[in-house]
């Protein structure tokens, strides 16, 4: 496995510790799933739902216990955001600032100050990292140096509103935002913030694109009266189809093998699950789930997707068979698995999923993803997991949580 000029130097750095540390440190019983603490790109988890096509699933290992890594000060972070990972570091959304952490130790490495939206309730923005360099987007999109938070660029939003949820992604010398109300998605020169095309919806557009062959989809919803799902040529943002839907298409779509999946919120009642052609938009087929944002996850064949509004409606974490919709398991709504806000993350044979808690996340909870059955949960974070070098990063309570199983203690019991 080849490792990065930061991973080769963190070894360096690191080993007279680790010396010492083995003769103080109680290892864990079973088998490790870290990584030797050693940060890989081919596990970065670099911007939201993990790649540009939104597959929420990870090369990476993952911990078979609930031992917790470390957990952040409460920074107020923004429950339903996940975080970034990369080149060592983990990027999360911290309401007003950016705070970028050591991905070992927890360290806080530094923070970048933004405005936050005065006029809506919340923004879940995941940063996304490139090459060197942080994207999210407030009020405006920002550029940041990924190493010490410097600003790069800032640009102006084509209708002076905020973004709120969806997460800007870097592709191919582009980034592609949005404006919520202001009803648009628009891409910008990564390198100078210099706007190339900009694309309006009809309704908010709270979306993080999928990317796959040359083509970007996303959804726009109006509250109570559905919306539409649009796919669109990413060089230059020109419509190529549209799908009308019933519900709202508040989330964000995941792509594979040229088939769009994009689930569906109802202020009424269940929602939808999609499955799509990229080619034409053409309805593959449809599955009746709770209502939600959730982004589905794609792994070895399945889909993973979890709804639910607490005190409105059922929380339930759903699998079904990506090819034909044939539900596989679902896990039992007593069980409270599964939250609208929470997107799902694959590693190593096992799904991650948060636990309601009204407002906030009620706790973190790791399921066999054959089966559905419980492997391990955690009373800590719960909102849209990320799963890096072994390690499950999960925001909860204000706090960044992350659980992996070396030089950790157990906190809390498995259930």
């Amino acid at each position: 496995m080849m490792l990065t000029i930061s991973a080769k130097l963190r070894i360096l750095k690191t080993a007279s510790v680790l010396i010492l540390l083995a003769f103080m440190v109680q290892p864990i019983s079973g088998e490790s799933h870290v990584d030797d603490r050693n940060a890989t790109e081919e596990d970065d988890w670099a911007q939201f739902h993990h790649d540009l096509q939104n597959s929420g699933r990870s090369s990476s290992t993952a911990p078979r216990t609930n031992a917790t890594l470390w957990v952040s000060e409460d920074l107020g972070f923004q429950a339903g955001s996940s975080v970034a990972v990369a080149d060592g570091k983990v990027f999360a959304n911290g309401v007003d600032e950016i705070v970028c952490f050591d991905e070992f130790t927890g360290e806080v490495l530094w923070t970048a100050p933004f405005e936050k939206n005065a006029d809506v309730c919340c923004s879940w923005f995941t940063p996304a990292y490139n090459e060197g360099k942080i994207f999210f987007s407030g009020t405006d999109t920002v550029c940041l140096n990924s190493t010490d938070g410097r600003e790069i660029w800032n640009r102006d939003h084509p209708s002076g509103r905020g973004a709120v949820d969806g997460s800007p992604v870097a592709v191919e010398g582009k980034v592609i935002a949005s404006d919520w109300d202001g009803h648009h998605y628009f891409c910008l020169d990564e390198s100078t913030g210099e706007e190339l095309w900009i694309f309006e919806v009809e309704g908010d557009a709270q979306s993080t694109p999928a990317i796959s062959n040359g083509r970007v989809v996303f959804g726009a919803w109006e509250w109570g009266l559905g919306g539409a799902m649009y796919c669109i040529d990413l060089e230059t943002g020109q419509e190529i189809w549209r799908l009308d839907a019933e519900n709202s298409p508040a989330g964000s779509a995941a792509i594979e093998d040229e088939v769009v999946y994009m689930a569906t919120y109802n202020f009424d009642g269940d929602g939808d699950i999609f499955a799509l052609s990229l080619d034409d938009g053409s309805v593959l087929w449809r599955k009746t789930i709770a209502p939600t944002d959730s982004t589905p996850t794609l792994a070895e064949g399945n889909l993973y997707v979890c709804g639910g509004c607490e005190g409105f409606s059922d929380s339930i974490t759903y699998c079904f068979n990506a090819s034909s919709g044939d539900q596989l398991w679902s896990t039992d709504p007593e069980d409270e698995i599964g939250d609208w806000r929470c997107s799902m993350a694959y590693a190593d044979g096992l799904v991650f999923v948060g636990r309601p808690d009204f407002d906030d996340f009620g706790g973190t909870v790791a399921l066999d993803a054959a089966s559905g059955e419980v492997v391990w949960s955690h009373p800590g974070g719960g909102s849209s997991p990320a799963v890096s070098d072994g390690i499950v990063f999960s925001v909860g309570g204000g706090r960044l949580w992350a659980f992996g199983e070396i030089y950790a203690e157990d906190t809390e019991e498995a259930v």
